[in-house]
């Protein structure tokens, strides 16, 4: 078996923000320091009620990371549907790296309209279907970077690389390990 801390960083006594950070912070390294398996905090944007404050769990993660030595960082999870696709990959992959391989990746598609339609008009939860579409889609292009060197999608949502799109930097040599001369 397996122990987690669901680390949701909510603010119902109005505090700073710091103080917020803080806790969470002290948390993790409690658990570091007690063996728990791993720690994962929420995304979720413009809160006002107290609940959820941290908008990004990816730059959470990135502090615990420098400040723990084995815990698992995860999110719970990163709201695909509000990202890029290709910069949320890059990021969670940049976590993995400066945590030494320790993420576990959460992925989902928002539970509140509010964040939804303020973060990507496309995600809005009123159409379900769109909104599944556009997670599907998502994640399909994530999993791309990940394991692919060099790859195209043409969806609905994201097309890569971008139509008429010719790579052409100064620093890139034509050579096939470093640039797909295909595109």
């Amino acid at each position: 078996m397996k122990i987690g801390y669901f680390c949701n960083t909510t603010n119902w006594n109005k505090k700073s923000y710091t103080e917020i950070l803080d806790n969470a912070r002290d948390i993790a390294i409690y658990c570091d320091k007690n063996n728990w398996d791993s720690i994962w905090f929420t995304e979720h944007h413009f809160n006002h009620e107290g609940m959820e404050s941290c908008p990004n769990p990816l730059m959470l993660g990135t502090d615990i990371a420098a400040r723990t030595k084995q815990i698992r960082i995860g999110q719970a999870c990163n709201v695909i549907t509000f990202w890029n696709p290709i910069r949320l990959a890059e990021d969670i992959a940049a976590l993995d790296q400066l945590s030494n391989g320790r993420v576990e990746v959460g992925v989902g598609r928002g539970i509140y309209g509010r964040e939804a339609l303020h973060m990507n008009v496309e995600a809005d939860l009123k159409d379900q279907a769109k909104n599944k579409r556009l997670f599907e889609e998502t994640l399909t292009i994530m999993k791309k970077a990940w394991t692919e060197n060099f790859f195209s999608h043409q969806g609905e949502f994201y097309t890569y690389p971008a139509p008429d799109f010719i790579w052409q930097h100064d620093m890139s040599p034509p050579n096939e390990d470093f640039v797909d001369l295909k595109t």
